[in-house]
């Protein structure tokens, strides 16, 4: 992996507290640095994307509310319905039809 080197400016104070974090962690303070910065950027970019998802999850929504309000209410229970989708009777059974001995 290349490495650019570059130099940045810290308040003394904040530059005591890298220094101090290097110490306990046996780090140096590139890597301490590094460690944040990769901490920061990864952070930007899931909400960055996290926002996106939510803009898309909301697009979804109100297209579903449009249909909802197109179709308009339907009074049948979800099972209901996923009965009537699995050609279930109300039993859970498979809905019988009329056929040779059915009568």
């Amino acid at each position: 992996m290349a490495v650019d080197k570059f130099s940045i400016s810290l308040p003394a104070d904040l530059l005591a507290e890298v220094d101090g974090i290097a110490r306990a962690d046996g780090l140096s303070r590139s890597a301490v640095i590094r460690e944040a910065t990769a901490e920061y950027v990864t952070t930007r970019v899931s909400a960055v994307y996290e926002a996106e998802r939510s803009r898309r999850v909301g697009e979804a929504i109100e297209g579903f509310d449009a249909v909802a309000a197109r179709w308009g209410v339907d009074e049948r229970s979800s099972l209901d319905l996923l009965r009537e989708i699995r050609g279930e009777d109300g039993a859970g059974e498979p809905a019988r039809t009329k056929g040779p001995g059915r009568g």
